[in-house]
């Protein structure tokens, strides 16, 4: 039995219905609970006709039995109304939204918020949140203790009040960061991680035929549905990795694209434009172009300026410089990565080593492709990504001899 899958299943939605019936303040004891009871499921020789009805009832009981040892839980006939109520074992769409806000409440701060969110709702294990949160276990342990003691501290209520629209915000955020962390993993087998991504989309979707819909939610789906319609394409038969413009176009999701151009639409209703709008027209450039060759590179460098004028970024100063050697050649790309080189939240991506070598060999400069490349095999973290730079390296050596 796949414990780990199991719990990335159906944890969050058992997370989010015992929350509603126990409430956000007690979030650490239900989250033990959860724990225990997928411990207890360890002992499992068969498992049972509906394994998240037995869990979430376990899961419900343990925590009851918490809150009753507990001296500072009171009144104790609160906690007997609560048992005595129906079970919730399979959480509906709106509690794991109605969870999204509680996690992302305006009195935690955003760095938490992501933490919260992602551990709590997603099934995060602490090295994924580490690499998508760009910080230490340490940091994020400290982050996920200050959300949960907030949520005691503000007894938060799991409905949302009129505080809502200063936590969808932080809502959209944390989906953009889940979604990141399955497009493009940082490190494992695989490079992406579909269920991540559909657990993003899907979470939108859910914001998005509620009151909570608005332009940069329509934009930020528009960015989800681009993006995965490459997905088929962007690994090789091997396993290997296939970049953007090596990749089979034929195999693009179509219906995929139609339906991310419709919510880049819908986006358009509005009078802000936020780095959502900015990065799913970037998305839509490569959508719409037929071949790679007929990519509109000069307006994608243009849309990166825009967003790096509205959201300063080492990464986003990464992306453009990748496209500046796309529109105007290797060599005005390797001016705009040597702008950024010496940036501390660069000086292990892989991503930067890659694009420089790549610019090398288009130059035709070998030795410097081939250090360069190195390099980023030295950093890179997924399979694909490593298969795909050893084919790169036995390519140029090849024709080196």
């Amino acid at each position: 039995m796949d414990l780990d899958a199991l719990y990335r299943a159906h944890a969050p939605a058992i997370v989010a219905s015992l929350t509603r019936s126990f409430g956000p303040s007690r979030l650490d004891v239900i989250e033990a609970g959860v724990q225990e009871a997928f411990a207890a499921a360890l002992a499992w020789t068969d498992a049972p006709d509906n394994p998240p009805g037995w869990l979430h009832t376990v899961a419900r009981r343990r925590v009851i039995d918490a809150l009753r040892k507990a001296a500072w839980f009171a009144p104790a006939e609160e906690l007997d109304d609560i048992a005595s109520t129906d079970a919730r074992p399979n959480a509906e769409a709106d509690d794991l939204l109605d969870m999204m806000l509680v996690c992302c409440h305006p009195a935690i701060p955003v760095e938490s918020a992501l933490a919260l969110a992602l551990r709590t709702l997603c099934g995060f294990p602490l090295a994924a949140l580490c690499r998508a949160l760009l910080a230490d276990e340490a940091a994020v342990e400290k982050r996920l203790s200050r959300a949960r003691q907030i949520l005691r501290d503000q007894q938060v209520a799991f409905a949302p009040g009129p505080d809502v629209a200063d936590r969808v915000g932080a809502v959209l955020r944390t989906l953009y960061v889940l979604f990141l962390e399955g497009y493009s993993a940082h490190a494992g087998p695989a490079q992406i991680d579909r269920e991540l991504c559909d657990t993003a989309i899907r979470l939108n979707e859910r914001l998005l035929q509620g009151r909570f819909a608005s332009p940069a939610a329509h934009a930020l789906q528009a960015l989800f549905l681009l993006q995965s319609s490459r997905f088929d394409a962007r690994v090789g038969p091997s396993g290997e990795l296939v970049p953007l413009h090596a990749q089979d176009r034929s195999t693009w999701n179509r219906d995929m694209i139609d339906a991310g151009l419709a919510h880049l639409a819908e986006a358009s209703s509005g009078t802000a434009i936020s780095a959502y709008h900015l990065e799913a027209a970037i998305a839509a450039c490569h959508a719409l172009a037929a071949s790679a060759g007929e990519t509109d590179w000069p307006r994608i460098v243009s849309l990166y300026d825009r967003l790096l004028a509205i959201q300063p970024s080492p990464v986003v100063a990464l992306q453009r410089a990748i496209a500046v050697g796309r529109a105007a050649g290797p060599r005005r790309g390797l001016q705009a990565l040597a702008i950024i080189a010496d940036h501390e939240r660069l000086a292990d991506s892989a991503v930067l080593a890659a694009a420089a070598a790549d610019l090398e060999e288009r130059l035709g400069h070998r030795s410097k492709a081939i250090a360069g490349y190195r390099r980023a095999l030295e950093l890179v973290g997924t399979d694909p990504e490593r298969r795909f730079l050893e084919a790169k390296l036995a390519e140029l050596a090849t024709d080196r001899g």
